[in-house]
């Protein structure tokens, strides 16, 4: 082994191995960080008298985020400049430029330095160059989370970009010096919110641990501070027994299963199995293997936002159960949910103090409490499609009752806000029944908190906090009266971002003071599913709209989540900034990533997607869902409607534009584009297929068999063409999802059709 020499062998050595060790980024940038410190000064010869020594001084007993904060502020610096970054716990000498970073409390530099008049909030931060004999810039947060985001838009104003998975830096150069600045940031918006885990293979259920962690890096650069963990009652993630039944073996992606054979596009990038899983769950054959696998990935998932400074939250559905303990619930109902019928809910006119419905919710929400203990939020969901109406005044009266409620709508009254929404999918009858449904829970799940102290943290604590979540929205100023202390709500509204904005009186409702509400934001809409959609516009109205009444924040709710950099660029910088645009987000993108060439080009394609995806909220809903029928339908509708056939032309469009974005890219962003220009080809592709699949059934019906061969053929291969394109650049097992999802419900059902057709043209 060649002997090390010099300080700067040393500290390379020591980073070398820490990158090996199997530990995660935060606790190798923490303990580089403090090894780096102790070494400093050892070697004081090595950098010439002219060349810049630059010091971040961190307080000496800063906590172990804020060490990860310097150690991530070395790395920027260093990928940023040909520059050598040492880490200290006190000003020397030795550094003529210093970057001193924490807070007030955990390093005495700061104290004396100049700050905003009102100081700043917990998640409040600064940016504060300040000449003399040593210059020094202050990178200053409100908290240990908020030190972070600073180091970070300290990146991002020397011109790093941060993307969902991956890091773009421009081409390194020489120090140009201390930037001037003087910035002060507090957000608009104090919640905002990831969802993860869920339940469509093409989404982040698919995800690794890993890729989950990657995810929660990437997003505490972009500032966003809150984690929800979204569980499914028959998924493996929880464990329990009721009446002496243990709950059965669970599933995920709704129990439907995607198999991986030798005709399977995109084999090579699935995995070897049989059939497509989360990675994590590959070989897990027994019950208590898969729940122990299941819980590990929710814990790390857990463990890594905590220790980037985030919020965590636990979501499910309380009163909902695998359909197997129907057996032991009488009264329950069957649940259809996305083609599957997997669990029950409370039927219709079951009653409100059904022991037996008191005590198997409860037992779900203490079994949730005891898995995850070290949760900060507890999210209990209503049922998407809730069907407990009967009990529903009986349940508003009790609610009115125990909390001395005054000033809120009477129970007609709220029955007739909610038939008034009439464009929402299924009607206002839908909303009535919902709003009934809701009603019941609500006094349902109030009561069992109050009675049993459901929150209370295992080994002590203070109470787990609750949030309600997707109560119909004329419900919200009840909760308000009836939520325990420190309560928060998420509301739904609609299903997409711009049906949402139909529904304005809704969201210029101003929330209860004492209970803040946060608007769950769809950036991509299951619904249109599998296709590109970008909703920003749609978002940045909703965005103002939130400030302008004073709500908390906003949930993410998506699928696949490679095209939606630009819209996650707009969210995050958006919640600080209220002046900025879409477009102007966009542009700082693209230009930083792929160079200012490629901007127009890009901006137009994107703006062409924003469109379509407007168009397909109206028209579109259903099409490219993740469900058995999505591409026989359209074999049984005869092909594509005019107005889909429409959205195809312009994802051609904005193929044609992207590819020219692609032609110009500057290097390091080429996939950037390179992704963009694939799904692009993909939906076209996929349209092709879905119109000839139908063309097919049109000929075969009038007897032109021939034709309906060539059809079908013309439909196979574009299909294949459509997903090889998509798994050239998949990114992460949720578009691997996507691809096995449309390979069991796309490819087979055209290619078993083919050969199907090929006999009857063969008069056999």
């Amino acid at each position: 082994m060649t002997p090390l020499t010099n300080r700067d062998g040393l500290i390379a050595a020591i980073d070398s191995s820490m990158t090996l060790h199997p530990c995660s980024s935060r606790i190798r940038g923490g303990l580089v960080a403090a090894v780096v410190a102790a070494i400093v000064g050892l070697f004081p010869g090595d950098v010439p008298a002219d060349e810049p020594r630059l010091a971040i001084v961190i307080g000496p007993q800063a906590p172990e985020l804020e060490r990860f904060a310097a150690g991530q502020l070395k790395s920027i610096l260093e990928r940023l400049y040909t520059l050598q970054v040492e880490i200290a716990t006190k000003a020397t000498a030795a550094s003529n430029v210093q970057i001193v970073l924490g807070q007030r409390t955990t390093n005495p530099l700061l104290r004396d330095a100049p700050r905003p008049a009102d100081g700043l909030s917990d998640q409040g931060l600064l940016l504060r160059t300040v000449a003399g004999p040593t210059p020094r810039l202050f990178v200053e947060g409100g908290s240990p989370a908020a030190t972070l985001w600073a180091t970070y838009e300290l990146g991002e104003r020397l011109g790093a970009r941060y993307l969902h998975d991956r890091d773009v830096y421009p081409v390194q150069s020489a120090w140009p010096g201390l930037p001037e600045l003087d910035v002060v940031m507090e957000p608009d918006l104090a919640i905002r919110c990831w969802r993860l885990v869920n339940e469509h293979a093409m989404g982040p259920v698919s995800w690794s641990l890993r890729e989950n962690r990657r995810f929660l890096r990437q997003m505490a650069k972009m500032k966003f501070n809150r984690v929800r963990v979204q569980l499914w009652p028959a998924q493996p993630f929880v464990q329990y027994t009721l009446r002496g039944m243990a709950k059965p073996k669970g599933t995920i992606y709704f129990g439907h299963h995607f198999p991986i054979d030798d005709d399977t596009i995109g084999k090579g990038k699935l995995g070897s199995g049989a059939e497509f899983t989360n990675p994590e769950f590959v070989g897990a054959e027994s019950a208590d293997e898969l729940h122990r696998r299941a819980v590990r990935l929710v814990r790390g998932i857990f463990d890594e936002a905590r220790q980037l400074g985030m919020e965590t939250a636990l979501a499910f559905v309380p009163a909902e159960w695998p359909k197997e303990f129907q057996a032991v619930l009488p009264g329950t109902q069957i649940v259809d949910m996305d083609g599957g019928s997997l669990t029950i809910e409370p039927g219709p006119n079951q009653s409100i103090d059904d022991p037996l419905l008191r005590e198997a919710t409860a037992t779900v929400i203490r079994a949730y409490v005891q898995t995850y203990p070290e949760v900060d939020y507890l999210i209990l969901s209503m049922p998407e499609h809730g069907h407990w109406a009967g009990q529903a005044q009986e349940a508003y009266r009790r609610l009115i009752a125990a909390h001395n409620v005054r000033g809120v709508d009477e129970f007609a009254a709220l029955c007739a806000q909610a038939r008034n929404r009439t464009t929402y999918p299924g009607g206002g009858a839908r909303v009535e029944r919902q709003l009934k449904s809701d009603l019941s829970s609500l006094w349902f799940l109030d009561s069992l908190v109050r009675e049993q102290g459901l929150l209370k943290r295992p080994g002590g604590g203070p109470d787990i906090k609750l949030i309600y979540d997707g109560l119909v929205d004329e419900l919200v100023p009840l909760v308000a009266h009836v939520a325990p202390p420190g309560s928060q709500t998420v509301s739904f509204i609609d299903y997409t971002a711009s049906r949402q904005l139909a529904r304005r009186d809704l969201i210029e409702r101003v929330p209860p003071k004492d209970v803040p509400a946060a608007l769950i934001f769809t950036l991509a809409d299951d619904n249109v599913g599998v296709l590109p959609q970008l909703a920003t516009g749609s978002l940045d109205e909703l965005m103002r709209l939130l400030r302008k009444h004073r709500w908390a924040g906003f949930y993410t709710r998506y699928w696949t989540i490679g095209e939606l950099d630009p819209a996650i660029h707009f969210l995050a910088r958006g919640s600080w900034d209220a002046s900025l645009t879409p477009r102007q987000a966009y542009a700082d993108q693209v230009g930083h990533v792929c160079g200012p060439d490629a901007v127009e080009p890009a901006l137009t394609a994107f703006a062409i997607v924003e469109q379509i995806t407007l168009r397909l909220d109206q028209h579109g809903l259903g099409l490219g869902f993740p469900v058995p029928d999505m591409m026989t339908k359209h074999f049984q509708a005869g092909g594509l409607p005019k107005d889909i056939l429409q959205d195809r032309e312009s994802y051609r469009e904005a193929l044609r534009l992207i590819e020219r974005a692609h032609a110009i890219c500057r290097p390091e962003g080429r996939d950037y584009t390179r992704y963009f220009v694939n799904r692009l080809r993909f939906a076209v592709r996929y349209l092709d297929a879905a119109e000839s699949f139908g063309g097919a059934s049109l000929a075969l019906k009038e007897g032109r068999n021939r034709e309906a061969l060539d059809r079908i053929d013309v439909a196979c291969a574009a299909i294949r063409e459509a997903l090889e394109a998509y798994a050239l650049v998949a990114r992460d097992h949720g578009d691997l999802g996507s691809i096995a999802v449309m390979n069991e419900y796309c490819y087979r059902p055209i290619r078993d059709k083919r050969n199907e057709i090929r006999v009857i043209a063969a008069g056999r």
